[in-house]
């Protein structure tokens, strides 16, 4: 089964929090993104066995990494994801990502416990816009679960 979905009803939403204080995602800030992209991978572990045909395989640990765009920044709102790198202390000790891609059965996901992992800013002149490109993961993987369409962890 294949699918095609596009951004036109996506909703992204981001904030930090202190430990043990998960943000809600109806508090969360809304931010003018440009580029978002979402990445779960589970490698394999494989083991050489003696005697028998083939070889031992298991899944490995799962990993999801983010990375967005915010084609606003400098707007209100913008200093918790860098504070999230910098400090990593308070309510600014864990990101909160959150969002849904918009369509009917769509998928949406809710990760309480991220980090920003990239920082990377670009400032031009009047005639170009200022961009922040900012990379992040998913501290705790092995809490994710999916459960019809919602990916939540």
């Amino acid at each position: 089964m294949a699918a095609i979905v596009t951004g036109k009803d996506a909703v992204i939403k981001l904030g930090c929090h202190a430990a043990g204080t998960p943000a809600s995602p109806s508090s969360a800030t809304l931010w003018g993104m440009s580029d978002f992209s979402l990445s779960f991978d589970r490698g394999m572990i494989e083991q050489d066995l003696l005697g028998k045909p083939g070889n031992y395989k298991t899944a490995g640990a799962l990993t999801v990494e983010g990375s967005f765009t915010q084609c606003r920044f400098g707007a209100s709102g913008s200093a918790p994801t860098l504070r999230n790198i910098v400090e990593q202390t308070g309510s600014f000790a864990y990101l909160s990502v959150s969002g849904t891609t918009g369509a009917t059965n769509s998928l949406t996901w809710y990760f309480k416990s991220c980090q920003t992992t990239g920082y990377d800013v670009s400032i031009g002149d009047g005639s170009t816009i200022t961009e922040a490109s900012i990379d992040f993961t998913v501290m705790n993987p092995k809490d994710i679960t999916y459960t019809a369409g919602l990916i939540k962890g």
